[in-house]
């Protein structure tokens, strides 16, 4: 085995382990890749997706011409991946450049509560389970109630699952609310219709 052929050997060696140990990482959430494609507010961005999908077509181009090289050493790249990339990061930047020329760019938006279902109709004693999507924070905790508060039901904090009262004499709309643990202004509703 002559030089070249051990030190790629080694060199490929500690490539796999480090992508192995990345993965490994990745898989116990001590890196959290939720913020990948995404910006700091949590809204997609599409500029930071065509980044990635372009580093990695350039990184995949970059592979294939070292795996496919005879010659000993490292290849001469060529200019078109070289103006892929260059293409690639220039789009990021424009598109950050416009976003950022703009205040609402740059404002971070507040947290925002969704709570679904968003209706149902429920008879005397039925149960309800409501899920609520917290958006744009990392504390994903809500407080649950429900409007009118007297007579209308009871809601589970833990598991946000409404129970209708045992007797409904009448028809009765109830609004179950979910407000954000992390930003008391964020809220979302959801709307029980009881029925006799």
């Amino acid at each position: 085995m002559d030089v070249t052929t051990a030190v790629t050997a080694v060199t490929l060696g500690f490539i796999g382990l480090l992508g192995v140990a990345v993965i490994w990482q990745i898989f116990t959430g001590k890196i959290d890749l939720s913020r990948l494609i995404s910006e700091p507010s949590g809204d997609a961005s599409m500029s930071r997706l065509q980044l990635l999908i372009f580093t990695f077509v350039i990184a995949l181009s970059l592979f294939l011409v070292i795996a496919n090289s005879t010659e000993p050493g490292f290849p001469e790249i060529s200019g078109g991946v070289l103006t892929l990339l260059g293409i690639s990061a220039s789009s990021y930047l424009v598109s950050k450049g416009i976003q950022f020329s703009k205040p609402e760019g740059v404002e971070e938006k507040p947290p925002t509560v969704t709570v679904s279902p968003e209706s149902v109709t429920l008879r005397a004693g039925q149960s309800q389970k409501f899920k609520a999507e917290v958006s744009r924070t990392q504390n994903k905790a809500v407080e649950w109630s429900i409007l009118p508060s007297a007579g209308a039901g009871e809601i589970d904090q833990e598991t946000g699952a409404y129970t209708a009262p045992a007797r409904v004499e009448a028809a009765l709309t109830v609004t179950v609310k979910a407000v954000s643990v992390a930003d008391p202004n964020a809220a979302g509703n959801a709307t029980v219709r009881l029925q006799p």
